[in-house]
Formats: structure tokens, sequence, C-alpha cells
């Protein structure tokens, strides 16, 4: 399906991949792993044409269907949520529009128009004409659209659910539905739950079409794939299994590595041994000179083996070791209680709250906010952090020291492209402390693993990944006593989660974060959960978390179309009742 021999990928002056070397057969789904800025994302706009590569062959092959999932969504779409997942099934479009034709030839009396029409109508059936509608609510279904939602337009959506969209639509195509199909996944979790990722990895996993999936999530990458190809030392290494076996089978590689070199080298040594014995001997040169043969092959391979043998990991994470250390600004002193709502109501639209409920945030609190996509997470987060104005009760900040810092999983999107990694960090961090020197910029970036000349690349060039660790180079380096995180693990790899999560154990601020991690979430030492669902929040002690905080019974779409939809329905109500109680004239 899909081949690369000696491919050279190459940013700026930075080599990505170099020699590399794959291929991936019909039927496989493979995950494309490694550390942030390795280049899977760019080796997937290779593969699907959107970029080419620099050196080497990349083939893929001439009948293939190649899908891509956009990282814009469906933003600007007029179409509703079933009208736009149907709007690539072009396979199903061609094979009615051929039944269509040869209908109107028998109608024509054409000849052949039987043999037309009975071949189309295969045709059609073969491309599951017939089960058009039921597959499209099954992936719907799947992605945790209620019915009640289909007929929504997308442009009423958030962005999180306008990806969802866009990966319905993705499935539906030839790319992810037909044996042709080469469907190519970058990231396609970040704004799913629990539920959807499940059944993304089973429709993958029973999907004939081949799949290339980037993604840092275990649980999909164990439930989907059936080969790895890791990005490590700008090559591509493969295996068989999933990422659990592949996790296995690097260390087994790496040990068997250590032994074959070891043997390697006791083999030089006899070698040497000889050849410094017996060169000069005469009537033993020529054996001599068969030894340096020998000695100059087995050297040779010598430099292959110890490069596998010497190659360093991250436990548990794919690609290159990178051990980051990030240490967060001092949160400044504060009083204990920060920030209370009261009988607070959310929303755009007093006619169409989205939540309600009351709340105190205190110093010492580590609280995790748990609820179905879609209840209203996000819009809770914005309203504490005064980006969305309450529509009814009281948001206070009790002392002028409460220093509100936020994070989103979107921040990265938002970067300025034309600076570079340096002066966006520099830039934001001067806006706090004016004598920051450029040294603790450069620290904050190298402890995120953006070192040397590349803390000097603009923005613009980097990965989805690179990007997200210079947003949090310059978000710990302002000094906050508040931090609001809104899914910060969603674009970051596993090595950038840890050195959050490590940074945030010694310090000793309020911590307010959304997140479906479960992982991460347990990381943070969560004294308090907020419960968001059915339009309401409430806060309670956190005893511990378990799987079932994270298994939620998926709401029907995006909260504030919920609450719109709730309110036109109420006014309809009403305007029901006041007819049926207007007198008859």
């Amino acid at each position: 399906m899909m081949t690369l021999t000696d491919v050279r990928v190459t940013v700026g002056d930075r080599d990505l991949l170099v020699g590399a070397n794959l291929r991936v057969e019909p039927g496989e789904t493979v995950g494309l792993v490694g550390a942030n800025g390795c280049g899977k994302s760019t080796l997937l706009r290779c593969v699907s044409g959107l970029r080419s590569h620099d050196a080497g062959e990349l083939r893929v092959a001439q009948r293939a269907d190649v899908g891509y999932l956009e990282q814009t969504a469906v933003s600007g779409s007029k179409l509703t949520v079933a009208e736009e997942a149907r709007s690539r099934m072009t396979h199903v479009k061609a094979a009615q529009d051929a039944v269509r034709l040869a209908e109107e030839a028998m109608a024509d009396g054409v000849a052949n128009a039987a043999a037309m029409l009975v071949a189309a109508n295969d045709a059609f059936e073969a491309v599951g004409g017939n089960t058009v509608e039921r597959r499209v609510a099954d992936v719907l279904t799947g992605l945790g659209f209620a019915k009640e939602a289909w007929d929504r337009p997308c442009a009423a959506l958030s962005g999180g659910w306008q990806m969802r969209v866009a990966l319905a639509r993705l499935l539906l195509s030839p790319a992810g539905s037909g044996e042709q199909g080469l469907l190519l996944l970058d990231e396609p979790t970040n704004h799913l739950d629990e539920a959807s990722k499940r059944w993304l990895a089973n429709w993958i996993k029973l999907s004939p079409c081949t799949t290339i999936i980037v993604s840092h999530e275990q649980e999909l990458l164990d439930g989907a794939c059936s080969h790895m190809a890791e990005v490590r030392g700008r090559g591509l290494h493969w295996y068989t299994g999933n990422f659990t076996k592949f996790l296995e089978d690097r260390d087994e590689r790496i040990m068997l590595a250590k032994a074959t070199y070891e043997k390697q080298l006791a083999e030089e040594a006899e070698l040497k041994d000889f050849i410094r014995r017996f060169s000069a001997n005469a009537s033993k040169s020529t054996q001599a000179q068969s030894r340096q043969k020998l000695l100059d092959k087995l050297q040779k391979e010598m430099r292959l083996t110890v490069s596998a043998a010497t190659v360093t990991t991250t436990d548990g994470a794919a690609g290159d070791a990178s051990r980051m250390n990030l240490r967060l600004a001092k949160p400044p002193p504060s009083n204990v209680v920060q920030l209370r709502m009261k009988d607070a109501v959310l929303g755009y639209d007093s006619q169409a709250p989205i939540l309600k409920g009351s709340l105190e945030l205190e110093r010492d609190m580590r609280v995790i906010v748990l609820g179905p996509n879609g209840a209203g997470k996000s819009t809770l987060l914005k309203t504490i952090s005064g980006v969305m104005p309450l529509i009814g009760g009281e948001r206070e900040i009790t002392d002028d020291r409460v220093k509100l810092g936020v994070f989103s999983q979107d921040l990265a999107q938002y970067l300025p492209k034309e600076k570079t990694c340096l002066e966006y960090v520099l830039d934001v961090a001067r806006e706090e402390d004016p004598l920051m020197k450029e040294e603790q910029g450069r620290a904050s970036l190298g402890a995120l693993g953006i070192t040397g000349t590349m803390a000097l690349r603009k923005i613009g060039s980097l990965s989805g990944g690179e990007k997200a660790r210079v947003a949090l180079a310059a978000f710990v380096l302002q000094p906050r006593n508040c931090l609001l995180l809104d899914e910060p693990s969603n674009h970051l790899d596993v090595g950038a989660v840890r050195a959050l999560t490590d940074g945030l154990q010694g310090w000793n601020g309020c911590l307010f974060a959304v997140s479906h991690n479960k992982a991460f979430c347990e990381s943070l030492n969560p004294t308090h959960v907020i419960r968001v669902k059915n339009g309401e929040f409430r806060m309670e002690n956190c005893y511990g978390l378990t799987d079932a905080d994270f298994e939620h019974e998926e709401q029907t779409g995006d909260a504030t179309a919920m609450a719109a939809a709730a309110a036109a329905v109420a006014a309809a109500t009403e305007e029901i009742a006041d007819e049926a109680m207007t007198p008859a004239r």
C-alpha cells in the first residue's frame, strides 16, 4: 500500500528523517510513534501529498483512496452534522448515479440496459449503498452524537465537536471504509472522551482499510494497531504488535544488541591479535590479510550494533529519550480563599443557560473537573478565568494578589507564527518581569527539549507538539497562584506531560484542571472534584479516582447548542400554552 526507501525529510536546517525505510501492507494498522517534533506529523503530510519529501522514494499504491484528518475541522460548513458526515461518501454517490443512469436507459429502451442495471445494482450493493444510513448512524453514535444532534448545523458546534464531525466524515469516506483506503490520522483522539476512544479503536481494528495513526494515547495504539513504526535516531524502526508489545520487543532488541556487541568485541580482539602476531610472518601473511578483511567487515557491522546497543529511551514512551525538568514560577502570596462563585448562572444567553452552581477555590486546593464532553466543563473554566461573564449570580476574586493563569488545549494554535520560540517566551515572561534574562527563557525552553538553534526557529515551522511545548515554556515562567488547565495533555507527548506533572508536584498554589486523562488527573493528587452534568456543577471532596469517574453517559452534543435547543423547546411550549389559554372569539 505504501513504501519508503531511503527517505529524507528536512525542516529548515534540521533533518527529521534520514535514510528512512518502511513498507506498509494492505490492511495493516500502523502506529507511528516517537517524541514530539521528531517528524511524525510531517511524514504523514508527505504520505498524504500535502508536502514533498526531500530525498529518497515514497510510493503510495496507485489505486489508493488517501484520506487525511484535517485539523481545520468543519468550521464554516453550512451543512448539518449528518449531511457533513455523508458529504465524502463519493463511492456511494457514484454507485447511486450509475443506478439512476441505468434506470433511465431502461426507460428509454436502450440496448443492454437490463445488464447495465444489474451491474449497477451489484456495484451499489458492493459499496454498501443499502446500509448507508445505518453506517452513518453507527459512526455518529460511536463518536458521541445522539440522534437529536444529527440535524444541528455544524456551525453551531464547538471546535471539539466539529473535529468529531470531521473524523466521522473521514471514516465514512472511501479512505476510511474501503479495501483501497489509506487512512492517515494525526492525533484523532484529542477531542474524544474515553468511550469514543474505545469505539474508534474498535472501528479501526475492524475496518478493511490501511491505517497509519500518530497518537500518544496508549489505549488507542493497543486496541487498534497491528504494527508500530518508531521514529528514533532520525530513522524508522519497525515492530509487529501493538504499543505494549512494541515496548517489550524494543527492550529485548536493546538487550540482544548489547550481547551481540560484547561477542563482537571479543571476536575483534582475537582478529586484531592474530593480525598483530602474523602480519609480518611470510608463511602466514595470506591468513593475516584474510583476517584483516574479516576485521574490516566486522567493524562495519559493529558500528550498527553499537548504535542499537547504546540507544537511550524513556520507560513507557516511544522515541529518543529526553529527560525534561520543568520548574514553575513560585506562586505569589494570597488569601486562603482566592475565588468564589455563588448561585452562578453560566452561558451566553440568559434564556438558554448552560450551567448553574456554586464553588469556592482555596489556595491549597487541587480540583479535577469531571463530566461528559459537551457538558460545559470548558465553559466553567472560562467563566472562572473571567473570559466569559456570568449571566446570573456572583463571581468574586477575594484578594487583589490572586493571579490566574490559563493553559488551554488550543493555546498553541494562537501563537504568533512569525516569532521565534525564544522571542515569544521572553515577550510573555517580560510582561511580568521586564528584566527577565534571555538565559531564563532558554532554560525554560530547554527544560522541554527545545534547545540550541531550535529555540531560534519560527513558531510557524514547528509541529503541533512542539508548539504546545513552547506555549507551556512561556506559561510556567509567569508567577501565578491559581492555575486553570483545560485538557493540557492533549497535544503533549509522554515526556512533556511527565515534566508538567513533576513540576506541579512541589507547586503550592490552587490548581483547577479539566482533563479526560485518568493517569494525568491521578498524578495531580486531587483534593476535590467538580462533577458537571445535566446543566449543573457541584464540588465535593476527592477520596480517589476510579475508571467509572471517566466513563460518562454521553451528552447529545455541545452544551451551548443543547442549552439553546432547550430554550427553544421551552419557548415553543410556552407559546402553545398561551394559545391554549387564549379564549376563543
